[in-house]
């Protein structure tokens, strides 16, 4: 049974992944009008998913159930400001590196980070498929981004840089919290409060970071196509994403084994921008996003190599009586 939940966890991660590949593809069918900076659909997108979450757990659970849950302070606290700084540095990397280059750093260094941290913990051994897989997903993002990343010039963007490795440390410092917080509660409840407080956090940062237009929100509020597009932000890839991942990444093996699944984001993306969007994908793109699925294949064969490992040392433990 353990052995399904993990890979039910490894599913659940690539659900939440596809779901945060159709903002690109959202956000080009219904241009903002307002002018905004791109933070504040990141405040946005977090003040409607906490609420909304919470509405659902305590639908489906009962208020009772969600206010006695008792989540680590300190471990919400890091899910929360983690989030918080990963939203507004995923957002400014878009201005300072473009989409291309943001998407690669912020979906490549999360895995790579999370595995020197297991090697150097030594508490989640790293597994030789898990490696496999992270290698070759990390080649096929190099592939999709190829263009991106010759057009940047790396030298005169060491800002952009600096931001991408803070937002993608925030982002495992998230997982990780979310990992702990989802294996002692309800992930609605956890994505529902951390999202929340992450609204909080953007509420107090986003006047530090950047300047509000008024007017322009005002303007953005009464095109149709830009609530659309707010409210399915919220909704769509936060709201349901969110309790994807908590949960999934709770269910994985590891939390690598859960960032390597998430890295499944750009192929798909490319893939809705050629459905959609009548995009046309390069070669280097397309093989870049074969290598990604093979990532995948070789990710969910390794994690059930090491559960069917596992099933004769459980059966030959000795019972009692």
């Amino acid at each position: 049974m353990r052995a399904v939940g993990e890979r039910s966890g490894i599913c659940l991660v690539l659900l939440a992944a596809a779901l945060w590949a159709t903002v690109g593809v959202g956000a080009r069918i219904a241009p903002s009008s307002a002018g905004l900076p791109p933070e504040v659909l990141g405040l946005a997108r977090t003040a409607i998913a906490g609420p909304v979450i919470l509405l659902i757990a305590t639908a489906l659970l009962g208020l009772r159930a969600v206010t006695a849950t008792r989540l680590d302070p300190l471990r919400l606290l890091i899910f929360a400001a983690s989030n918080a700084v990963f939203q507004i540095g995923l957002f400014r990397c878009f201005t300072l590196l473009g989409v291309t280059v943001t998407v690669f750093l912020t979906v490549c260094l999360p895995p790579v980070l999370a595995m020197i941290a297991s090697w150097l913990r030594r508490r989640e051994p790293v597994s030789a498929g898990s490696a496999a897989a992270l290698a070759l997903a990390l080649t096929g993002l190099l592939l999709i981004a190829d263009d991106g990343l010759l057009r940047v010039r790396l030298a005169g963007s060491g800002e952009g840089l600096l931001t991408a490795v803070l937002a993608a440390v925030a982002f495992v410092a998230m997982s990780d919290a979310a990992r702990s917080l989802g294996r002692g509660a309800p992930p609605l409840v956890v994505a529902g409060t951390g999202l929340s407080c992450s609204s909080v956090f953007l509420m107090l940062f986003l006047p530090i970071v950047t300047k509000v237009d008024v007017s322009g929100l005002a303007a953005g509020l009464s095109d149709p196509r830009f609530v659309g597009l707010v409210l399915y932000l919220g909704l769509g890839p936060t709201a349901l994403a969110y309790v994807c991942y908590c949960a999934g990444i709770a269910r994985c093996r590891s939390a690598l084994v859960g960032l390597i699944a998430s890295m499944i984001e750009p192929a798909i993306a490319a893939c809705l921008a050629v459905w959609v969007l009548s995009d046309r994908l390069s070669t280097a793109e397309t093989g870049g996003c074969a290598l990604l699925m093979m990532s995948m294949l070789v990710l969910w064969l390794s994690e059930r190599m090491i559960a069917r490992k596992r099933r004769p040392a459980v059966a030959a433990a000795p019972r009692a009586g």
